[in-house]
């Protein structure tokens, strides 16, 4: 993937010799002439660097650099200040905003080329380490479960994904997805996450928070953006009573509904505080049961069924449960299995 640079400068000669430099480096660059077109030019191109030169009509420079790095987009953005003769009170600011580097404006475009290919490496490596620490969360949070559970999803996904044609590189953002769905719920006190019995209203709500708090954060990392949507949005509902934007129908990401439906079915066909696992068969029935209730999508889990029944994939696991499914109090009240009105576990 090329890198993307983008350059905040008045329109000019040397602007756009610098543009075209760029670009026959092997990079994608775009330009802003203006605070405004800045900040919506770094949420829609989500660069690599960001050279924002002190010479704009509409606003200061340290002041656009304080206001792009208060956006959590770009915590892992390197912004460089380039003014002419900057001085030691420049590099304070600069620091104070929030600036990578303070630069005197380069001669020429191959004076600034090797600083440039080096705050790109070092870009590079903050976003790896980054993800190791988010992969990292992501599995303790899976080690709370006890039993393989991203794992499983990830294999369930990738198969009603294949399923439904698709290609390698949307195979790779299920798989990252199922790991990553629920990193959010790093933040949920082991009280809640744990809880052997139902909800109440108040940790229902600190609950559901979860999907926005692992957009959050896996927002700042690139090469995760693509799957935020997944992420945000692998609690909707079809019918548009799910959470957290009450999105409705095909408005929900097609990633999205097939991770709820190997998700839903995943949690239980595992052994949970309360109950044991309940059969392949079982677990099917009840997603039919939510996809006509107007919850899950009712074509992926007919397709999803079909997988599962051929037994090519997926070994049956756990013993029938289906006295103590019909008997669980939760269900009884609401007409849905606890587990899948329980947002513990999806």
């Amino acid at each position: 993937m090329k890198p993307a640079i983008l350059l905040v400068d008045i329109a000019s000669a040397n602007r756009e010799e610098l543009k075209s430099f760029l670009q026959e480096q092997n990079c994608d660059v775009d330009t802003a002439a203006d605070g405004e077109s800045a900040v919506r030019c770094c949420l829609r191109m989500q660069p690599d660097l960001v050279l924002l030169h002190d010479r704009l009509q509409d606003i200061d420079g340290f002041k656009l650099c304080r206001q792009l790095k208060s956006d959590p987009l770009n915590q892992l953005t390197p912004v460089v200040l380039v003014k002419p003769s900057p001085d030691q009170w420049d590099f304070q600011r600069g620091r104070e905003a929030g600036a990578t580097d303070i630069w005197a404006t380069p001669p020429s475009p191959w004076d600034a080329l090797g600083r440039i290919q080096t705050l790109l490496r070092l870009k590079n490596y903050m976003d790896e380490q980054a993800k190791s620490v988010v992969f990292a969360m992501a599995r303790r949070v899976d080690s709370n479960m006890k039993n393989g559970h991203s794992e499983h999803l990830a294999a369930y996904a990738e198969q009603l994904g294949e399923s439904l044609g698709f290609g390698e590189e949307d195979l790779q953002e299920l798989r990252i997805a199922s790991w990553l769905h629920d990193i959010g719920k790093i933040v949920i006190p082991e009280s809640i996450l744990l809880k052997s019995g139902a909800l109440n209203a108040a940790e229902r709500r600190i609950m559901q928070e979860h999907p926005v708090i692992g957009e959050n954060i896996c927002a700042p990392l690139k090469s995760l953006r693509s799957i935020l949507p997944v992420i945000r949005h692998h609690h909707e509902k079809m019918d548009g009573s799910g959470y957290p934007d009450g999105l409705r129908g095909e408005a929900i990401p097609l990633k999205a509904r097939i991770l709820q439906v190997a998700d839903i079915y995943d949690a239980l066909t595992i052994d949970r505080t309360y109950r044991e696992a309940l059969l392949p068969e079982e677990a099917l029935r009840i997603l039919f049961s939510e996809a006509e209730n107007g919850w899950l999508d009712a074509s992926l889990v007919l397709k999803f069924s079909r997988i599962c029944r051929c037994g090519q994939f997926f070994p049956l696991r756990g013993r029938t449960m289906l006295a103590s499914y019909h008997a669980h109090p939760s269900y009884s009240q609401s007409g849905q299995h606890p587990d899948v009105d329980n947002s513990r576990y999806f």
